[in-house]
């Protein structure tokens, strides 16, 4: 086998790799586990935070996928500078894993911030005071009486 043979069928197996959870995670279907996924703590929190985060993710996941695989088909026929595609390819893979990864790590974070504030406020605000309308509706008409 040939290096570039060897370097196709590890591009191959990264991209599968990627686009598989990549198109799970986007379709909201990507199961809660401990290997594939986020690992922030706001993730693991609630199941909603979980998926909605990793629909973040999902479509970098596939851009990182596709772009091994396109890596792996030009690893096939490279000689000389053309190993320069695949290079700059992997190196767009993992571009692109990380800007997903910080992109749902913020997200997640944001959605749990959310909800934690929705839940200091719903117990802490004070009730809303009581107005007695026919008080308001005599004061009203005496004010336009007079």
């Amino acid at each position: 086998m040939t290096a570039g043979a060897i370097i196709g069928i590890l591009f191959i197996v990264c991209a599968l790799a990627l686009l598989i959870p990549g198109a799970l995670a986007t379709a909201g279907r990507l199961p809660g586990n401990s290997i594939v996924g986020l690992r922030v703590p706001e993730v693991r929190k609630d199941e909603g935070i979980w998926v909605q985060a990793h629909r973040i993710v999902g479509p970098y996941l596939i851009f990182g996928g596709a772009a091994l695989a396109f890596g792996a088909a030009f690893s096939f026929i490279a000689s000389g500078w053309l190993w320069l595609v695949p290079a700059v390819l992997a190196v767009l893979a993992v571009v692109a894993c990380a800007l997903g990864g910080n992109m749902g790590a913020r997200a997640a974070r944001l959605i749990d911030d959310a909800r934690n504030a929705d839940a200091t406020n719903s117990t802490d605000a004070t009730p809303a005071p009581a107005v007695n309308l026919d008080a308001l509706r005599n004061a009203a008409r005496e004010a336009d009486q007079s």
